[in-house]
């Protein structure tokens, strides 16, 4: 019996439709994975963006530019270990494991000021891997605004960051610093990790507009399928004036996930609504650069500098006189990034 030619029409163009789509998701250039579902991501390459999605969720799927380009000039030397900075003015802190030392340079002179060694029993003997000036000022009279120092997990399994309170002793005509002292002021515990929060080896940036402070995160459980991806997320700044602040997963306002291989992720910080993140050391074969736009929600560039002769391990990220700064144990690198 012969067909007729409407239902002929009809079979062919929806296998026009199925070659289409299968041809579409062959060629595609980003992995999507629905979380819930029973399939597991592929292992992520630098020419591949993975893009981690809720059923619903409507995923930005704009390319990541893998293959931008930075100059990398020395600044200055440093005599000094450390394992994160932060910037204020022409002053850095440099902080060691442990928070038993903190080391003020100034950055214009390009010379170490001075050196706080906390008591033993002042510090708790941990990594010390992000350093952050905030916005708001203990005292109105303060020089510095507070610094945000990130910190690992204790046993109950929360990452926290401690706020200090930097009080400098100036010269008698106050043109420079002589040496500065520290207090505690405060401790924010974040909520424990998680498969969906990712709250694991938390770094904490405060934003420069001193409404919110970021996360940039990894979930350290191998056997979960976001494993080592970094999750930024956004929190309101506590009141300075609370002792101690714990948060839970009902007070992040805002996350999202970027492919960045999170594993030794380093100094970061914000710059235009961007948050840079450094990355790796050269013994693990990567040193990356990531940016991501914090208004968009997605990572946008990542520089391999191991690539472009960098084998350094980058502990400190900060802004100064225009530029991202890269620190590491022997010196402070300017980083300018290719038009």
């Amino acid at each position: 019996m012969m067909r007729s030619s409407g239902s002929y029409i009809a079979r062919l163009f929806c296998l026009v439709v199925v070659l289409f789509v299968a041809t579409a998701f062959s060629c595609a250039k980003v992995d999507l994975i629905a979380l819930g579902s029973e399939l597991y991501p592929e292992p992520s390459t630098l020419d591949t963006l993975t893009v981690f999605v809720r059923p619903g969720d409507d995923p930005k799927l704009e390319p990541v530019d893998l293959d931008g380009k930075v100059t990398v000039t020395p600044y200055a030397e440093l005599v000094f270990g450390h394992q994160s900075a932060a910037v204020y003015g022409d002053y850095a802190i440099f902080v060691k494991v442990g928070r038993l030392s903190m080391r003020l340079f100034d950055m214009a002179r390009k010379t170490k000021v001075a050196t706080v060694n906390l008591k033993k029993e002042d510090s708790n003997q941990y990594h010390c891997n992000q350093s952050s000036f905030g916005v708001e000022k203990y005292e109105p009279g303060d020089y510095f605004p507070l610094l945000y120092i990130s910190q690992r997990s204790r046993s109950e399994g929360r990452c926290f960051t401690e706020v200090f309170r930097v009080i400098p002793l100036f010269n008698a005509d106050s043109t420079a610093m002589l040496s500065f002292r520290v207090e505690l002021i405060q401790e924010i515990f974040f909520p424990p990790m998680s498969k969906e929060n990712s709250m694991g080896n938390v770094n904490c940036v405060i934003d420069p507009s001193g409404r919110w402070m970021y996360t940039y995160s990894r979930n350290n459980n191998a056997v979960d399928r976001n494993y080592l991806q970094c999750k930024i997320s956004r929190f309101a700044i506590p009141d300075i004036h609370q002792r101690e602040v714990v948060l839970e997963d009902s007070d992040i306002e805002s996350s999202f996930m970027i492919d960045a291989k999170a594993s030794n992720m380093q100094g970061g910080c914000i710059i235009d609504g961007r948050l840079y993140i450094a990355q790796g050391y050269p013994a693990k074969k990567n040193v990356y650069l990531n940016v991501v736009d914090l208004r968009e929600e997605r990572l946008v560039k990542r520089y391999d500098l191991l690539a472009q002769g960098v084998d350094w391990e980058p502990e400190g990220c900060f802004y100064y006189d225009g530029n991202v700064m890269l620190a590491h144990t022997d010196a402070i690198c300017r980083i300018e990034e290719e038009k």
